[in-house]
């Protein structure tokens, strides 16, 4: 199984392109996606089954959406908020998740307050889903 988690907040204009990304997708059922407005210690467990995790998350950083495996660094069990490294160091330790795990970054230009996509992500965001796409469904 894979698993696809979105995240970023829709409120803050191209924050939320890793939603879009979802919503562009048309993936096989053995795909799970949960999208979100942060990344959780509890989401641990969930992804602790998958045999790929893609977390897709909005950067600030300018360039081409990309796919990296994320390099996992140590937890601080004392947040409620984590990073994407934390959550798989965190579900290897706990839950025993032995899968690859990926960060899809998806450049975004317009963080300020409001909905809607800038022309930019937008472009990003199909650009992603075909990173993402190709990602989801070839073996780990």
């Amino acid at each position: 199984m894979t698993f696809l988690i979105a995240v970023g907040n829709t409120l803050r204009r191209d924050d939320g392109v890793a939603h879009r990304v979802l919503e562009l997708l048309n993936l096989p059922s053995d795909v799970v996606t949960r999208s979100c407005h942060q990344l959780m210690p509890e989401m641990a467990e969930d992804i602790a089954p998958a045999e790929k995790v893609i977390i897709i998350d909005a950067d600030v950083e300018p360039g081409e959406p990309r796919l990296e495996l994320i390099e996992e660094q140590p937890s601080d069990p004392l947040t409620h908020m984590i990073r994407p490294a934390e959550l798989v160091a965190l579900s290897r330790t706990l839950y025993s998740f032995s899968g690859k795990a990926y960060l899809c970054r998806v450049p975004g230009f317009d963080f300020g307050q409001g909905i809607g996509l800038s022309a930019e992500a937008e472009s990003n965001a199909h650009r992603a889903a075909d990173l993402v796409r190709s990602s989801a469904v070839q073996p780990r």
